[in-house]
């Protein structure tokens, strides 16, 4: 088996598409088609499938793959590995992101991300705001980026630097009779309206809860999605409202797909860079410094 056989196969298994992972690898589409069939015939079973949405992976090939991935991301670290032993450091910064906060934090990062952050590699992972607590506990992550939470929600040896506030609002099918009205929405009139929420205890999740708790009530959930793209989704099919972050459904506002409401009374949330409270080396304390100076308004 070849490396380019795996990288081109790994590229059609994200991409979910020949022609797209052909586009992404820059060559042609017969190429990646004859390297992947080649790998098939070694590998002795098929790693893909044509549906009528286009190409899915195999119970085989899935494991196959994800077997790959792991291997080639072991064989791309030597190249850092080589890198040290020559002398040249290099260092990787590992971020975890709150669902739906990459629409307001990665283009202030990578705007100028090599004056910033010269010589670091980046790693961002995106997860509820619960695992990225978990994951800062359990030292899985340098930095992580998520909603200011009560403290008895954030688990004790993390601290944070406060980056922006941003305003909730209600976000809904634009066909939907809220999107008439000409004040902002109550919450009392939000009862009885099927709500998809993120996170019920911590997070965004628990600043919505909180606002009907505040009048007295429960909402009417529909579903709890676990990250706020798949909730955006589910409102652009007009079966349902959510209260998300304004700057989170900006893009799908200039599309048409959504529109959003300001709610009252009114509630801002505060988005901020949480990080262990034991110090790390002086070398990723300077980059978590820069971090938090170029993501904070």
């Amino acid at each position: 088996m070849e490396f380019r056989q795996i990288r081109y196969a790994l590229a059609v298994a994200k991409q979910r598409s020949f022609t797209k992972a052909a586009e992404r690898l820059s060559i042609s589409q017969s190429a990646v088609s004859e390297q992947v069939k080649l790998l098939e015939e070694e590998a002795g079973f098929p790693l893909f499938r044509r549906t009528p949405r286009g190409i899915d992976v195999t119970e085989r090939g899935r494991t196959f793959l994800y077997e790959a991935e792991r291997i080639v991301g072991g064989v791309l670290s030597l190249s850092d590995t080589a890198r040290r032993l020559r002398g040249v450091h290099v260092d990787t910064l590992t971020i975890g992101m709150g669902s739906g906060m990459a629409q307001i934090f990665m283009p202030r990062l990578f705007k100028d991300v090599q004056r910033t952050l010269p010589g670091v590699r980046l790693e961002i992972l995106t997860a509820p705001t619960k695992n990225i607590f978990n994951d800062l506990h359990e030292e899985r992550i340098d930095a992580g980026i998520a909603l200011e939470s009560e403290a008895e929600r954030v688990p004790a040896g993390l601290v944070f630097d406060r980056l922006t506030v941003v305003e909730m609002v209600l976000v809904a099918h634009p066909k939907h009779p809220l999107t008439k009205m000409k004040q902002p929405i109550e919450v009392g009139r939000l009862v009885t309206e099927p709500i998809v929420m993120n996170e019920l205890t911590v997070g965004y999740g628990q600043v919505v809860m909180s606002l009907f708790t505040d009048i007295g009530t429960r909402p009417d959930i529909l579903s709890i999605a676990d990250n706020i793209d798949t909730l955006k989704v589910i409102v652009q099919s007009g079966k349902g409202i959510a209260i998300v972050p304004r700057p989170c459904a900006d893009n799908e506002v200039a599309l048409g797909v959504l529109k959003t409401m300001t709610i009252a009374p009114a509630r801002s949330v505060a988005l901020s860079l949480f990080r262990r409270r034991e110090p790390l080396s002086r070398r990723k304390e300077g980059f978590l410094t820069a971090l938090r100076d170029v993501l904070r308004d």
